[in-house]
C-alpha cells in the first residue's frame, strides 16, 4: 500500500516501519540527525523548528491514523523527533561544524539526552502520562513526546552546564 506525504512524514517513511522500538529508532535518528540539522542553529530557530515539527506532525499524525486506521500507531515517530530535539535545546553547539569531528564529551552529553528522552517517552511519568490519557488525534500523539522533551530539556540545562565545568568545553 502507498501512504500519503503526511503519512511518510510521520513514519519517517521506512524508519518507522521498523519491526522492533520504532520509537527509540525514531529517537536516535533524531539524535544523529540534531548536529546536523538542528543543534548547528541559534535558540531562538532551534524552538522554531520544534514549534513547526510540533505543528506539521500533528496533521502528520492525524492523517497516519486515518490511512493506518489504527490510534497512535507505533509506526508514528515523528513525535519522538520533536520530543527529541526539544530534550538537546539547551545543548551548546559546541564544534559540530568545526573541522574535527563532534569530541567524545559532546557525544556523551547528547547520548545523556536520548536516555533521558527514551526514560520519560517509555515510563510516560506523570504529566507525560497525563498528556497520553487526556489528549487524542494528532495532538494526543505529539504532546506526550513534548512534555516528555520540555521536562528533559529541563534536566538538560543544569547537566550542560555542570558539563561545561567538568569537561572543560
Amino acid at each position: 500500500m502507498q501512504y500519503s506525504l503526511l503519512t511518510n512524514i510521520a513514519t519517517l517513511g521506512l524508519i518507522g516501519r521498523i519491526k522492533k522500538a520504532p520509537g527509540t529508532a525514531g529517537s536516535f535518528v533524531a539524535l544523529l540527525l540534531a548536529p546536523l540539522c538542528f543543534l548547528p542553529f541559534s535558540l531562538p530557530v532551534r524552538l522554531i523548528i520544534v514549534l513547526a515539527l510540533f505543528a506539521v506532525g500533528i496533521k502528520a499524525c492525524e492523517q497516519a491514523e486515518k490511512e493506518l486506521q489504527e490510534k497512535d500507531p507505533s509506526s508514528v515517530i515523528i513525535d519522538e523527533v520533536a520530543g527529541q530535539w526539544l530534550t538537546l535545546l539547551p545543548v551548546n553547539p559546541l564544534s559540530y561544524f568545526g573541522a574535527d569531528p563532534i569530541a567524545p564529551q559532546e557525544w556523551f552529553v547528547l547520548m545523556v539526552g536520548f536516555l533521558l528522552f527514551r526514560i520519560f517517552d517509555i515510563s510516560k511519568l506523570g504529566p507525560v502520562g497525563l498528556c497520553e490519557r487526556k489528549l487524542s488525534g494528532g495532538l494526543g500523539i505529539m504532546a506526550d513526546d513534548i512534555m516528555a522533551g520540555f521536562l528533559c530539556a529541563c534536566l538538560m540545562y543544569p547537566f550542560q552546564f555542570y558539563g561545561n565545568l567538568i569537561f572543560g568545553y
